[in-house]
């Protein structure tokens, strides 16, 4: 918690847990994609290679999950001031004046335990669901032990903020001086995100070209490397190439060529919203449809 008097006081949730056990999922994550990548090398050409490769493609879909996760807990917070209280989680914003809460109180309080969203684990206890005694709950927390519920005139949130009884008696004391210029209420979800990004011409063209060179590319590849007995990914330090391997490895760079996509699309996303954002995702998107570009010349060069 920080803050000082006439201005917003903040409270975070617990971070520690969460950041260990998302940042190791994700690096076991890694770990197993990278160890089936370097086995693919390895393999001579066939159906097994094509396994393989699918497998790698199929675990990297946790990666941008994993990654948001961590950048959630890392940009979360709640805030309450003299004109309302405010909640972060990630891309997810919300602003409450007081007129739009009907009352907060600890989840301990509650005659029922309240239930829980699925697929959570400490550092991400998000995503709604309808309690029979509440209705609907939206839960932006990292901690099911320290819940505080935040009643307003649509749902309830909850939030996990470490200092849980300091979070309510600032809401009842922040709440009681009034303000002259309350909050307008305001409400963003992590999906107006694309939305916003998709709206801006420069940034549809990167998208847009970006995945269409990472499908040419991978129809390249499936088109090529069937008839391929060997070809060569480079050259050694000395400047000739290296040693030819099957040619069905020629899968590997449009797998690699999709996981940066995927990645560049994930963090553009990310940034589009911050000060001076929309520079740095053009800038990764822009970098997607360059590396298919490279990528699709390489190939064309090792025939």
């Amino acid at each position: 918690m920080d803050g000082s008097p006439g201005k917003w006081i903040r409270f975070d949730p617990p971070h520690r847990k969460g950041y260990l056990l998302n940042l190791a999922a994700l690096l076991v994550d890694f770990f197993l994609i990278a160890a089936l990548l370097v086995f693919s090398l390895g393999q001579p050409p066939g159906l097994i290679v094509v396994v393989v490769l699918l497998g790698a493609l199929l675990l990297s879909v946790p990666l941008p999950i994993l990654m948001y996760r961590l950048y959630s807990l890392w940009r979360s917070g709640y805030w309450v001031g003299r004109d309302g209280v405010r909640l972060r989680w990630g891309l997810r914003l919300v602003d409450l004046p007081y007129d739009e809460i009907i009352d907060v109180a600890s989840a301990d309080e509650l005659e029922h335990p309240i239930g829980f969203p699925r697929w959570t684990w400490p550092g991400s206890v998000v995503g709604q669901l309808v309690d029979s005694e509440l209705g609907p709950v939206e839960f932006l927390a990292s901690d099911t032990r320290r819940l505080v519920l935040i009643g307003t005139k649509k749902l309830v949130f909850a939030v996990s903020p470490q200092e849980q009884g300091e979070f309510i008696e600032a809401y009842k004391h922040e709440s009681e001086r009034g303000s002259l210029r309350p909050l307008p209420a305001y409400s963003a979800q992590p999906i107006f995100v694309l939305v916003e990004a998709w709206a801006e011409l420069q940034s549809r063209r990167l998208l847009v070209a970006g995945g269409v060179m990472a499908m040419v590319l991978l129809l390249l590849v499936g088109v090529l490397a069937p008839n391929l007995e060997t070809v060569t990914l480079g050259f050694a330090a000395d400047g000739q190439p290296l040693p030819a391997v099957a040619g069905v490895q020629l899968f590997l760079l449009p797998a690699l060529n999709l996981f940066f996509y995927m990645g560049n699309f994930i963090l553009g996303l990310l940034f589009y919203r911050e000060p001076h954002g929309a520079l740095i995702s053009h800038l990764l998107w822009g970098g997607s449809l360059l590396t298919s570009l490279v990528y699709i010349g390489g190939v064309l060069f090792s025939l």
